[in-house]
């Protein structure tokens, strides 16, 4: 979180208020975050002009004028939103979860925000590495017969398989959970185990999903954590995900919660036991 549908909605946001614009002034604060380095990264950005604002599964990318490209990725918590800069770049007057400030020449800034500290700013000069992203279901050419081959030949759970972003790309635990409850298909079923049919809806709900919560701007959850460039919710309400304990839209039966995996790398799961028998 965010996952595609907040990526895009971020990214369309910011299209028509950094288009053409130069950054006079860069900083950032977080060695960890920022990458290859604090200093690059404001050498590589400070007078450059944003060409354009971009998005490949959840990765926000700006190619600037130098052919490089400023690379950001939301993480847990990350948020950007453009202001009036009224403020001097110091650690001091900042807030302390503010760890980039790009100061734009129409007298505004782009400010990217994350409490958590799980997002990344970054300069690549070429973006090879996302080749490695699958297929998106947003994506004119978005072969759903393959991807119904694809998954049909894992063995994990197929919740896990729709988060592998080399099968498909941009779908997260939100998502995931929602077109699994929207094809009857419980999320820890192995995927080779799920059958054709099932696979097929399963594949066929993706896009509309996808695009139904682009059109409300995305899903902030009960934590709140997300909200988009100018300080909104997103207004796009899951079947299941985050609905622990509360009643199936279907049939009225609690929603429960699953976990897939142990310790760190442990993913939850959100179905109804009901509506979606293992």
């Amino acid at each position: 979180m965010p996952e595609l549908p907040e990526v895009e909605t971020v990214r369309s946001q910011l299209q028509p208020q950094l288009a053409g614009r130069r950054i006079v002034q860069s900083w950032a604060r977080l060695p960890r975050i920022t990458q290859p380095s604090i200093e690059a990264f404001v050498a590589a950005t400070q007078g450059q002009t944003i060409l354009e604002a971009r998005r490949r599964a959840k990765q926000l990318y700006f190619p600037l004028e130098s052919g490089a490209n400023l690379l950001i990725h939301l993480g847990m918590t990350g948020r950007l939103h453009v202001e009036n800069s009224t403020q001097d770049f110091d650690s001091a007057s900042l807030h302390k979860h503010i760890h980039a400030v790009l100061r734009l020449d129409n007298g505004q800034q782009l400010v990217f925000t994350d409490p958590r500290t799980f997002g990344a700013l970054a300069i690549a000069e070429n973006l090879d590495f996302l080749n490695g992203y699958g297929p998106e279901p947003l994506d004119e050419d978005f072969d759903e017969a393959a991807i119904v081959q694809a998954l049909a030949r894992r063995s994990i759970k197929i919740k896990a398989a729709l988060l592998d972003q080399k099968i498909v790309a941009g779908l997260g635990n939100i998502y995931a959970d929602e077109v699994c409850f929207l094809a009857g298909v419980h999320p820890a079923t192995p995927a080779n185990a799920v059958s054709p049919e099932k696979l097929k809806i399963i594949v066929s709900h993706m896009r509309p999903v996808l695009e139904l919560a682009i059109q409300a701007r995305g899903a902030t959850l009960k934590d709140g954590g997300y909200q988009d460039t100018f300080g909104a919710f997103g207004e796009f309400i899951p079947d299941v995900y985050g609905r622990t304990g509360e009643e199936c839209k279907t049939c009225q039966t609690p929603i429960e919660r699953g976990t897939l995996g142990k310790g760190k790398s442990a993913r939850s799961y959100h179905f109804c036991p009901v509506c979606q028998k293992i």
